[in-house]
């Protein structure tokens, strides 16, 4: 059996409990904090974005019925962009929905009900591994990169540079888009007020156009920069900049 004393408090795995039935997220953070385990907690996938942006984690236990966000599209994320280690609780028990969260990038997936005690365990050992993985040390962040220092944004030049300084010059709508996103770090900017500041109409064809800006965008500077640009999208509320980011 796994030592759940093997961790002192200052080492603890750090995780990041996703659930929104506030009863069961109480009871679980409650419980694999007394395993030892370092527990943060999110109601929903903007929640988690915002935790895992301020301070990384090494798990992330996710549920999948969440809701502003499809636990298997986050999954699918956070398994493309970062080193965290994934677990999936969830009420799904067929054979597809294991599948399909295995195939979306989950290291372990538990079926509800769950005993807290197998679910320390089981991410206690989970984070063992990660950490003597040739990864290891490599910074658990929104970015694969292993740099701990944000995005910067240079309004004189109208250029973004990435973690590790690399910079991409942006169009005029690139650019209000980034700033647009990044005015209050860590909040969801609705969909509505983006399509304002952006000139673009209020309706279907106005949409499509702020989500073709931010397709191209991303790929732009991923294919500059080696990197993911953190622009997330926030089901049924808009976008998000999940990552830091300073002006020069």
């Amino acid at each position: 059996m796994a030592d759940l004393d093997a961790y002192p408090d200052t080492t603890a795995p750090r995780v990041v409990l996703v659930e929104d039935d506030v009863d069961l997220r109480e009871l679980l953070a409650h419980c694999l904090s007394s395993q030892g385990l370092t527990v943060a907690t999110a109601g929903s996938g903007l929640e988690l974005y915002q935790q895992i942006a301020k301070e990384p984690a090494d798990i992330v236990i996710l549920d999948i019925g969440l809701p502003d966000q499809d636990g298997y599209t986050i999954a699918s994320f956070l398994r493309a962009n970062t080193n965290m280690g994934l677990i999936i609780l969830t009420a799904r028990s067929r054979v597809d929905d294991r599948l399909k969260g295995f195939t979306s990038g989950a290291d372990l997936y538990f079926v509800k009900p769950v005993d807290c005690r197998e679910l320390a365990i089981a991410t206690i050992n989970l984070a063992r591994r990660l950490a003597t993985s040739p990864e290891a040390g490599e910074a658990q962040t929104l970015q694969p990169t292993s740099s701990s220092e944000p995005w910067m944004l240079d309004s004189s030049r109208w250029s973004i540079h990435s973690p590790r300084g690399l910079p991409v010059r942006l169009t005029a709508k690139e650019f209000d888009l980034v700033v647009a996103l990044t005015q209050e770090p860590g909040r969801a900017v609705d969909r509505t007020e983006l399509l304002e500041k952006l000139d673009y109409a209020n309706t279907v064809q106005g949409s499509r156009g702020l989500d073709a800006l931010v397709s191209r965008l991303r790929r732009k500077i991923e294919a500059a920069v080696g990197e993911a640009f953190p622009i997330q999208t926030v089901h049924a509320k808009g976008y998000l900049f999940s990552a830091p980011i300073k002006q020069l």
